[in-house]
């Protein structure tokens, strides 16, 4: 996935291991993430940022379809990051090879979203969504739930990014594809988002 700038600056610059080949499933949080939403405000913790071309990860394959985390490992990317701000001690390479051993992804190497739950022992599942909404991406928000969402780049290639925020000035995003010192604005409305899957704690 080519170079695309997903943000815009706001402020002084919002600009922003793999495991055993038989891992053990991802162990949950030793205290389970709390989060007490803040009134009027739609906005989760920010602890973890992956790039899917950090060389630790990058030359891994997806599944059994050969491609490479470097460019096509955005969504396991994305959800490596929502798991680790949810408390899970996990990377994209960690992940990735957990999800391999738990069939969690199909032979074209999409990811099997039911994977989320068997990698952690189910005390972490993912929502999906038939389509998106600023009153659905509110409510994983609200929920504690990291909304993934996708969009398409320049080139036309899908992208998928973590939100973890809603601001006056738009989306909030963790880009696999940019490293930054903040998360990056959505340059595009909700229109933008072509797809939308929630990853939180399992209840």
């Amino acid at each position: 996935m080519e170079k695309w700038c997903l943000g815009i600056l706001i402020g002084f610059s919002l600009a922003l291991a793999s495991c055993a080949s038989a891992p053990k499933p991802i162990a949950p949080p030793s205290s389970p993430v709390q989060y007490t939403p803040i009134p009027g405000e739609l906005s989760l913790p920010d602890r973890v940022a992956f790039r899917q071309k950090d060389p630790r990860w990058a030359r891994e394959t997806l599944g059994g379809s050969g491609e490479p985390l470097e460019t096509d490992g955005c969504l396991v990317t994305a959800t490596a990051m929502a798991l680790g701000n949810l408390g899970f001690d996990t990377d994209p390479g960690d992940l990735n090879a957990r999800l391999k051993q738990v069939d969690g992804y199909t032979a074209r190497g999409w990811l099997i979203w039911a994977g989320i739950d068997r990698a952690t022992q189910g005390q972490a599942t993912a929502r999906y969504h038939d389509s998106v909404s600023d009153d659905l991406i509110g409510e994983c928000l609200r929920d504690g739930f990291y909304p993934l969402a996708s969009f398409d780049l320049p080139n036309g290639r899908t992208h998928w990014a973590v939100i973890l925020r809603k601001s006056q000035y738009g989306y909030h995003m963790r880009d696999p594809l940019h490293p930054s010192k903040q998360p990056l604005i959505f340059p595009q409305g909700v229109d933008g988002f072509k797809a939308l899957r929630c990853v939180g704690l399992a209840e």
